[in-house]
């Protein structure tokens, strides 16, 4: 853990980065959903059994309906907005493993789909100077449908944090389930989303 702990402090805690824009596709390509931000990191605390690091994100996002020709036909959602997330990781006494959880803490945004939202953390490793580790969002939480409604879903992702060419890069790869709110079992998304690719500047 302690290793972790000093790449973060070296290297994550009190940078910002920025994530260009990009596209991604909902609903099977029925709606479009536009992408950017800057992501800060800070606030990292620590003790002997474990850490946390805050991700204040200033994001621009909106989703659009696309008309038959793939143009936008009209705004779905706005979800720009100021947003505050922390992770919080403990070793584990029986395992040796880092384990923690991925919260919402606050946004600017008044309909926040990540309120009251929390992901498990795990499969933490630090290799050759790349800090990795998957996330599993427990239950369910919002996500805008074309009929103007909105659908329960859940994601899978990898994140990825590690310096090239003197600035942090951070990764995030994540995968959109459809989730059976009676049930909770999962079903893959007409959801598709690129690499989340920020770069320190």
């Amino acid at each position: 853990m302690k290793n972790i702990i000093e790449f973060l402090e070296t290297n994550v805690n009190g940078k910002t980065l920025h994530t260009k824009e990009l596209v991604y596709e909902l609903e099977n390509g029925k709606l479009q959903g536009v992408y950017s931000d800057q992501i800060s990191f800070s606030n990292l605390k620590y003790s002997q059994t474990g850490f946390q690091l805050d991700m204040f994100i200033v994001s621009n996002e909106k989703v659009y309906v696309l008309g038959k020709n793939k143009e936008h036909e009209e705004l779905r959602k706005d979800f720009s907005s100021v947003s505050l997330f922390r992770f919080e990781f403990a070793k584990r006494k029986s395992t040796e493993a880092i384990t923690g959880f991925f919260r919402f803490i606050s946004a600017s945004l008044k309909d926040v789909p990540a309120e009251a939202v929390i992901s498990a953390i795990y499969d933490v490793t630090l290799e050759d100077e790349l800090l990795r580790f998957k996330e599993d969002q427990a239950l369910y939480r919002d996500h805008p449908a074309k009929d103007g409604g909105h659908r329960p879903v859940a994601f899978l992702a990898e994140h990825r944090l590690f310096v090239e060419n003197e600035k942090l890069h951070y990764e995030y790869d994540g995968e959109c389930f459809d989730v059976d709110a009676a049930t909770l079992r999962r079903k893959k998304s007409g959801d598709h989303y690129p690499s989340f690719v920020s770069v320190e500047k």
